[in-house]
């Protein structure tokens, strides 16, 4: 980068101000990370635009926590402040903000030499893979606690046998069960989310129960201890769109319910509807994809590759909606260079997904060639070819002539 470009990039960007981070500590921005040093107190030269920041705590040993990070939309010229809370390990912003932001966007001169330079080659690369993430988008879909977590934060939930367990026993007659879920010693302080058990956390205990009546005298059975109902903590989830019960209309003849089998269109555009328009569909696509690849979330990439499995398959759906499989082409062209090829495969049906997944597109986008856009189906046709290249992978259905399954209408 030249002098002036810097110079241009220093006064228009982002920064990012971090005070009180150990030294050690993992910290990242989109697709770079390091452990930062003693004067390290921030990133400057931050292009607009939304960025994915996190950070792991590491021990003496060098151990690393689980990745915690936020996203953010930074706007042109601002300073974002985060103070790191050593009790939670985590980074919080200051009670006045604004006013501390005014005062180091005013002394940011004489930080500059503890603030390390936006990685500029990589920006490239996180804009093809958060490009349809747009404000509205992410909001929508964050968590309310606007905390990515690797590892979920979990509480104790109280089951209906466990609130009639402790109505009648004797040590807890009389109080609520929302009485005893507060006296769990890893629930004291909700906001921190603070996940270890405490010294007075007792199994929870159940009775086994026989099939036929005790009889007199009989030894009363033995109380059985059970794994608490563990549940993720409120506001903490990702707010992806949710998958239809079932993937068929209610009603659905036997005919419509083996044509929805084959032909996603249903669940598709019962997602749609509960987002408004279609495009929402690259957001979820995107942010998926990077909450797994960056924020180490599995939750992402389960949500990821369930989307695509639905959007390659539904064949009605890419007909009525070709210009948005255009920019699905190249937002998977992206996305399927970014992650190991074994990470495809099944490993309860020992199949690969993907290939499955884009060999049903490929066949989709041939038979409707005549009524689709030819940008579409030379995109699709040059990207069979670049992933067959890549992946040394068959995508092209195979005709088995007389054996081939037959669909019997009912």
């Amino acid at each position: 980068m030249d002098q002036q470009t810097a110079r241009l990039m220093f006064e228009e960007g982002g920064t990012l101000v971090l005070l009180g981070m150990p030294y050690g500590t993992e910290f990242g921005i989109d697709m770079n990370s390091w452990n930062i040093a003693e004067k390290f107190k921030g990133v400057k030269m931050i292009p607009p635009g939304l960025h994915f920041i996190y950070y792991s705590a590491v021990n003496r040993e060098g151990d690393t926590a689980p990745r915690t990070g936020f996203f953010h939309v930074f706007k042109q010229r601002e300073v974002l402040v985060r103070h790191y809370d050593p009790a939670t390990e985590d980074l919080k912003p200051a009670d006045t903000d604004e006013e501390e932001a005014a005062r180091i966007r005013s002394n940011l001169r004489n930080l500059d030499r503890n603030l390390g330079a936006y990685p500029i080659e990589s920006w490239k690369k996180w804009v093809s893979l958060s490009q349809h993430v747009s404000p509205a988008e992410l909001y929508r879909m964050e968590p309310i606690s606007g905390k990515i977590c690797s590892v979920p934060e979990l509480i104790h939930q109280i089951s209906p046998s466990e609130e009639e367990d402790m109505a009648t026993s004797p040590s807890t007659s009389g109080k609520s069960s929302a009485g005893v879920f507060s006296n769990h010693s890893y629930l004291k302080d909700p906001d921190k989310g603070t996940q270890s058990l405490g010294q007075d956390d007792k199994i929870v205990q159940i009775t086994e129960y026989s099939d036929s009546a005790e009889t007199e005298g009989s030894a009363p059975k033995k109380k059985l201890p059970a794994l608490p109902n563990m549940v993720q903590k409120p506001g903490t989830e990702m707010r992806f769109s949710k998958f239809p019960a079932r993937p068929y209309r209610e009603g659905a003849t036997p005919s419509e319910i083996t044509r929805y089998s084959l032909d996603s269109s249903y669940t598709i555009g019962q997602m749609v509807e509960g987002i408004e328009k279609p495009e929402s569909l690259l957001a979820e696509l995107q942010l998926a994809f990077v909450c797994f690849l960056v924020g180490q979330v599995w939750e992402g990439w389960e949500h990821w590759r369930k989307l695509v499995l639905a959007l390659c398959s539904a064949e009605e759906f890419i007909c009525q909606n070709p210009a948005l499989y255009e920019k699905f082409l190249s937002a998977l062209h992206f996305q399927v260079h970014e992650v190991p090829e074994d990470l495809f495969v099944d490993i309860v049906e020992s199949n690969n997904f993907l290939a499955s997944a884009l060999t049903s597109l490929f066949a989709n986008v041939s038979d409707n060639s005549e009524s689709l856009p030819a940008s579409l189906v030379t995109k699709a046709r040059k990207f069979k070819t670049h992933i067959s290249n890549k992946f040394k992978w068959n995508l092209t259905i195979e005709d088995d002539g007389e054996d081939a399954p037959v669909v019997v209408e009912m």
